[in-house]
């Protein structure tokens, strides 16, 4: 590779270098893991002509909030040789070489990166929060990987640690099928003092994971049934006599969430889309439940019991029922459904990601609460398993609601259609 156009830190120098087929950029949160893989991405296409790069979110709406305008600003410095066309999601460089954007949430944008490139060739490729991304997704874009724009070719995933049970860790770390490199915001000179700290004061698997690096189960994890190789599944399409429900827990400053759920005729639950988000009114959220509810059916939507909230939701043409709260039965039902494989979550089935909780390094979606979700302990380390730590439980009280309700039996006797 070319010397770096920007300024690496010397952890980095060393991934700025390899050219391994395939790359992890892993650690700490604020590293600098994706502004090294857009750099490295940017240069390839720089120094090669006519190469064909790819870079990936799971889902491909991400892409235009996150990774697309941090290559065309920070790393690309709106350089006026290289063409955006955002209609066709691709940057094309003056030297022939071509950047595509994607997802592969669905079998639609599965089927757009299919017909990328020459052949469907690649020379390098970037999947960004590649924890996300599962082993087929990975499988599907390593066999692209033979462009002939350069004399190697190199697929970056670059993430933040997650269970150690993760297909990441599993095969790229204990395997060794990757060069793998670490980084901290401790080392990276452009983060500001305060942002180590704050990461230094996270406590729990999120501390390990964002301040220590480690891919960490959560110690005395409340639901540690749960596997991400199991129950975290990409999305296929609802078949229309589905059953299907809501289930909303009430925030501002913490975050305020919806859950979409549809049911199986053999009772099984799949979470297929979600909203997680801080700082809006519920006016705010309510004209957004319209809109991604369209013309669904649902059997019902439960809310957490604000009465005031509930009302707004109302008025908004969102009827609710009052969940069932209970702490200790809902949270045996919610891990029966986990162990007997009867609970599932899709996939980047949050449909879009609040940037603050994300810089913040807090959870964002009920994927990452679940893992992140535990008892407390006693002074001498003992797990106290009474009532869960209360924090980071915002996606999984309304999980909790839905579960419980249904394993109830109840709730069948009203439904009504969402409205556009």
């Amino acid at each position: 590779m070319t010397k770096p156009p920007f300024r690496a830190e010397p952890a980095q120098l060393a991934a700025w270098r390899d050219k391994s087929s395939v790359m992890l950029l892993t650690g700490g949160a604020g590293g600098g893991k994706s502004r090294l893989a857009g750099e490295k991405l940017h240069a390839f296409l720089l120094k090669y002509p006519n190469a064909t790069g790819l870079m990936l979110r799971k889902a491909r709406e991400y892409c235009m909030k996150s990774i697309v305008p941090m290559l065309e600003s920070s790393v690309m410095n709106h350089d006026p040789r290289i063409k955006i066309h955002r209609s066709d999601s691709f940057f094309e460089y003056p030297n022939g070489s071509i950047l595509f954007w994607g997802g592969m949430r669905d079998s639609a944008q599965r089927e757009s990166i299919r017909s990328i490139g020459k052949n469907g060739a690649l020379d390098i490729a970037w999947l960004e929060e590649a924890n996300a991304f599962s082993e087929d997704d990975f499988n599907e874009i390593l066999a692209r990987m033979r462009g002939r724009a350069a004399d190697w070719v190199q697929v970056i995933l670059s993430t933040n640690p997650d269970s150690p049970s993760h297909w990441i860790y599993q095969r790229l770390i204990l395997k060794g099928q990757a060069s793998l490199h670490y980084s901290f915001a401790r080392d990276n000179s452009h983060q500001p003092e305060h942002y180590a700290r704050t990461l230094a004061s996270l406590t729990g698997v999120l501390g390990e994971r964002l301040h220590l690096g480690l891919w960490k189960q959560a110690e005395g994890a409340v639901y540690d049934e749960y596997r991400a190789d199991l129950h975290l599944i990409d999305p296929f399409e609802i078949p229309t006599d589905w059953a299907r429900y809501r289930s909303i827990d009430f925030g501002f400053t913490n975050p305020f969430t919806c859950q979409w759920w549809a049911e199986a005729p053999d009772g099984e639950l799949y979470l297929y889309r979600e909203t997680y988000h801080t700082r809006r009114r519920v006016d705010q959220h309510a004209a957004q439940i319209n809109t991604l509810s369209g013309a669904e059916y649902y059997q019902y939507t439960l809310a957490d019991h604000d009465a005031e909230d509930r009302a707004t939701l109302e008025h908004h043409g969102i009827p609710t029922r009052a969940a069932v709260k209970e702490l200790s039965p809902g949270i045996q039902a919610v891990k029966t459904r986990l162990a007997q494989k009867r609970l599932f979550i899709m996939r980047a089935a949050l449909v879009e990601e609040d940037q603050e909780l994300k810089k913040a390094g807090k959870p964002t979606c009920a994927a990452d609460e679940i893992t992140a979700y535990t008892w407390p302990k006693s002074r001498d380390g003992r797990l106290i398993r009474e009532q869960p730590v209360k924090e980071n439980d915002h996606a999984m009280d309304a999980l909790r609601y839905l579960v419980y309700m249904r394993d109830r039996g109840t709730g069948l006797k009203r439904g009504y259609h969402g409205r556009a």
